[in-house]
C-alpha cells in the first residue's frame, strides 16, 4: 500500500515537472509512475495530430552529477515510429533535472 501512495505522489509530481516541458508539443493527458520497476507510461495529445501518442515501457534511472539528480531514460516505446526513432538517437541527450522535493519521492 505505502507503493502505492508513493507511486500516486511521485505521478503528480512528475506531471507538474514535465507539462511545462512538453506544453510546446501537446497536452500530457495521462502518466502512471511505476517505481518499484522504475517505468512510467504517458498519454500525450500532440498538437496537429488527431490520434495520442502513447508512451510505454519507459524506464528510467537516477543519476547524480555534482550536488543535483537526474531522471534519465531508456528503453522507451512509442506508438509512431518518426518519435521512437528520435527517442533512440537523442533521449539519452536530455536528462531531467530533479527538483529536491521530488527527489525524495523517487
Amino acid at each position: 500500500m505505502f507503493a502505492q501512495i508513493k507511486d500516486a505522489a511521485l505521478q503528480k509530481a512528475v506531471l507538474l515537472l514535465l507539462r511545462p516541458k512538453l506544453a510546446r508539443y501537446g497536452e500530457l493527458e495521462q502518466l502512471t509512475v511505476d517505481t518499484s520497476n522504475k517505468c512510467l507510461s504517458a498519454v500525450i495529445r500532440l498538437h496537429g495530430e488527431p490520434e495520442p501518442l502513447i508512451i510505454s515501457e519507459a524506464h528510467y534511472d537516477i543519476q547524480q552529477r555534482g550536488e543535483d539528480d537526474y531522471l534519465v531514460f531508456h528503453s522507451v516505446k512509442a506508438s509512431r515510429e518518426w518519435v521512437q526513432n528520435l527517442l533512440e538517437d537523442h533521449l539519452h541527450k536530455w536528462p531531467l533535472k530533479i527538483p529536491e522535493f521530488l527527489g525524495r519521492l523517487i
